[in-house]
């Protein structure tokens, strides 16, 4: 079965299956600072996937659950917030959890387990200090110092705080889509956490979509990354969330992703935004 995806910006992917089947994973489209595209040029969706709630892959979902008859994906605390804050019949969702598998009308997902970054030790492993001591364990001020720490001297966008506390993160989750022939690709969204190493051994990946942590994050941790996009065993891997997540955000440096990627016999290929990429 042959298949296409294009990446559209932080975690986004559009998948085509076999020209039959459309799955959007994470869709934020019209807020973000580099989709290709807004979510009204998107022409189909019969899936959606959510690796968890935060509003950078979450916002345009209601909008796209009006205009198809689209089903979604995500862990149960998600849903609350989506039927709560976008107004989506509940009816479209299916809540998840690690472990499941779904298999609807010739959609075949496993559901595996993924890390979602710590704020907290990310910025004492970046800066050296502890953020509640640096910020007096204000909700806005450890916001914006962490997210400057992480990405550079952002401008981030009005409504950031709001939407943080509207969209809670939820139970992070990752899927291996089956492409139906026997190829396998792996929404690796997750921080590259070891404990994720055997996950990673187990989804047995053709593609895999690996998390790249933005901005400054990556400094330090590039063969962790590097480890854990090779234990999925992939021919192809495919870089995401490295693009900037703000205006001003420090972009990312790949270049050393790229270099250790290419000692072993893996193709690391970054996605144009916007492109189609198929697979026969």
């Amino acid at each position: 079965m042959a298949f296409r995806i294009r990446w559209l910006g932080t975690a986004c992917f559009e998948i085509n299956l076999d020209d039959q089947k459309t799955i959007l994973i994470d869709p934020y489209l019209d807020d973000s600072v580099g989709a290709p595209i807004r979510s009204d040029q998107i022409e189909g969706c019969d899936s959606i996937l959510l690796t968890h709630g935060h509003y950078d892959h979450v916002l345009d979902v209601g909008k796209l659950a009006e205009r198809f008859r689209l089903s979604i994906y995500c862990s149960q605390e998600v849903t609350n917030a989506l039927i709560e804050h976008q107004g989506i019949d509940p009816e479209r969702f299916t809540s998840i959890t690690a472990g499941d598998i779904i298999d609807s009308g010739g959609l075949r997902v496993e559901v595996v387990r993924g890390v979602h970054v710590d704020f907290i030790a990310e910025y004492q492993r970046l800066t050296g200090k502890e953020i509640t001591g640096e910020t007096g364990g204000d909700f806005s001020k450890m916001l914006r110092a962490g997210l400057e720490a992480f990405l550079g001297p952002i401008s981030p966008p009005e409504q950031l705080e709001e939407w943080m506390l509207k969209y809670p993160a939820g139970e992070q989750l990752n899927f291996v889509i089956s492409t139906g022939d026997g190829r396998r690709i792996y929404m690796a969204g997750s921080y590259p956490d070891p404990s994720l190493i055997e996950v990673a051994r187990n989804t047995r990946s053709f593609m895999t979509l690996l998390q790249v942590i933005p901005g400054r994050t990556l400094q330090g941790m590039e063969e962790q990354v590097v480890k854990f996009g090779l234990a999925s065993g992939a021919q192809i891997i495919v870089p995401q969330h490295h693009d900037p997540l703000m205006m001003g955000a420090d972009p990312s440096d790949l270049s050393k992703l790229r270099s250790l990627f290419d000692r072993h016999d893996v193709e690391f290929l970054e996605f144009i935004p916007g492109r189609w990429y198929a697979y026969p």
